[in-house]
């Protein structure tokens, strides 16, 4: 059977797409302890921009040293020095015609103390994940307003190093999700109780990473349409999401399901 339109050219905002064939964000801890591209990721991505796909999302790339680790040898976009590594990734890409974005991302508390130094595990709410069965720390507003900046900087570091776009993870269950769902969120600051508020952070990333990196760099969002959890995230909630999100200029979604404690 010929897919016709899949093969055909697409485009997400104005970035060309020679097809409209997507490897979407799969972990592969290829990086170094440092979060730097190294000789061996760069290999497997090229792999399969050889093979024809239109477009390539990256592992998750952690915006925050501090409390953002979400598995070793994790892709890191944190500081100038991931760049160059960046850079000969991307470029080993591009070579064929496919497309590349950074996916930006922070477990919240999906992750393991153990990969932090040790210390607490941070959430928007003191909420435990079943699965981890670490109890998070809430993080002060402060840090909140922090991790805005944090995940800014890690998209203009991606643009820097010469990528297509970026995609933050709003998904699976991760710190962004549990910002957008009242299961994960508790707050009673501005970061949390209406909607409106629990999707405050994702709106000032996504208009602090347009401000800074221009309207015409795309920005995807990736999103779990349904958490299949008591008191979380259910699809019309995730339609209501996804239309506001389109007001504040996304460029597109990224649409799965579930968390840790629904896998």
């Amino acid at each position: 059977m010929y897919y016709e339109h899949l093969l055909s050219p697409g485009s997400i905002g104005g970035l060309y797409l020679k097809n409209r064939v997507v490897m979407p964000a799969m972990g592969v801890n290829l990086a170094n302890a440092n979060g730097e591209a190294t000789e061996v990721i760069s290999r497997y991505y090229e792999e399969r921009a050889k093979g024809g796909v239109g477009l390539i999302i990256t592992e998750i790339a952690r915006i925050d040293e501090e409390y953002g680790v979400g598995t070793p040898n994790q892709l890191s976009v944190t500081e100038g020095r991931h760049i160059p590594h960046l850079e000969r990734m991307i470029s080993s890409i591009q070579k064929y015609g496919t497309k590349v974005f950074i996916q930006l991302h922070h477990p919240g508390r999906e992750t393991k103390s153990a990969l932090i130094g040790g210390k607490q595990i941070v959430a928007p709410s003191e909420v435990m994940c079943k699965v981890t069965g670490e109890m998070p720390r809430a993080l002060t507003t402060e840090e909140c307003e922090s991790l805005v900046k944090k995940f800014i900087k890690g998209a203009v570091i991606a643009k820097t190093a010469g990528a297509d776009g970026v995609e933050i993870h709003a998904a699976h269950g991760y710190l962004l999700n549990q910002f957008l769902s009242p299961y994960t969120n508790h707050r009673t600051d501005k970061y949390g109780g209406s909607f409106h508020d629990r999707s405050r952070i994702l709106s000032e990333i996504i208009t602090g990473i347009k401000y800074m990196c221009g309207t015409h760099f795309p920005v995807s969002v990736g999103l779990s349409a349904d958490e299949f959890v008591e008191g979380g995230l259910r699809l019309p909630d995730s339609v209501k999401i996804a239309r506001t999100l389109e007001s504040y200029g996304i460029d597109a979604l990224n649409i799965s399901s579930g968390i840790y404690e629904s896998a």
